[in-house]
């Protein structure tokens, strides 16, 4: 998540299965999504779907690498690789970022961190933030080929996004307003545990790599979300976005350090 985006617009009780999945492609990244009047309701419920639609979006670009890997040298192949990444999530968590970097590292006081938040301009902070986002990755990718960046960055996607679904769910909102707040307001159990359940599968499946990736993805939901917390009384959607970038970066880095062969061990 990243901006504080408008509420939908109200409804009456009920919606269709797939407008919660629906919701979650339309939040996470700018691929063309049918419309329907989604309700409030749906911003929490469709929380359910971020880990499966993280990974399900890094796998496609893990595909893509596997396919430019032919043509090009494994540095072009992650430059492209990164600027696919930024550009398919409409820099939405990347714009998060920023934001909060400003208004956590740029603020003497709870009100000015979250004034400097709505800001649209990018101050210093920002700047040092967003270039590190796209820097830290991009080295990440250089190491990583074939089959393990593929699994790298379909681990590091999913989990980023379940770093944002423990996020939304541990720490109150800094705001009443904004998507943040209503997606929080209306995030219940069942989304968390759909999540929880779909993270934990994936893991499992990958492994030690997604054993301690896992892990390291949820100690930085709890451990970043407890520091802009104190700092900002609360989290917003900025943070979620911050958290999700955070998280997916050193999940990547975790995939360095393992070799292919301990990948599904």
């Amino acid at each position: 998540m990243g901006p504080e985006r408008g509420n939908d617009a109200e409804g009456s009780s009920g919606s269709a299965w797939w407008v919660p999945l629906a919701a979650a492609l339309a939040f996470l990244s700018v691929l063309p999504v049918p419309r329907h009047d989604r309700r409030p309701a749906d911003l929490g419920a469709a929380s359910a779907h971020f880990p499966a639609v993280g990974a399900a979006l890094g796998t496609a670009v893990g595909l893509l690498g596997l396919l430019l890997d032919r043509w090009l040298p494994p540095t072009t192949v992650a430059a492209v690789l990164v600027s696919l990444g930024a550009l398919a999530t409409g820099g939405l968590h990347l714009d998060g970022l920023m934001d909060t970097a400003d208004g956590v590292f740029g603020g003497r006081d709870r009100e000015l961190r979250l004034a400097i938040m709505r800001d649209s301009r990018v101050g210093a902070f920002g700047v040092v933030a967003g270039g590190l986002a796209l820097l830290l990755p991009f080295a990440a990718l250089v190491e990583l080929t074939g089959t393990e960046r593929l699994l790298g960055l379909a681990l590091a996607w999913g989990l980023g996004r379940w770093a944002m679904v423990l996020a939304i769910h541990a720490f109150p909102s800094a705001r009443a307003d904004g998507l943040g707040a209503a997606t929080r307001a209306r995030a219940g159990r069942l989304p968390l545990a759909v999540a929880a359940t779909s993270t934990v599968a994936g893991s499992l499946a990958l492994g030690s790599l997604g054993l301690v990736s896992s892990i390291l993805a949820t100690s930085i939901a709890f451990g970043c979300g407890r520091f802009l917390a104190v700092r900002l009384g609360g989290l917003t959607g900025d943070t979620y976005g911050a958290i999700a970038v955070i998280a997916e970066t050193a999940v990547l880095y975790v995939a360095v350090g393992f070799d292919g062969s301990e990948i599904g061990a």
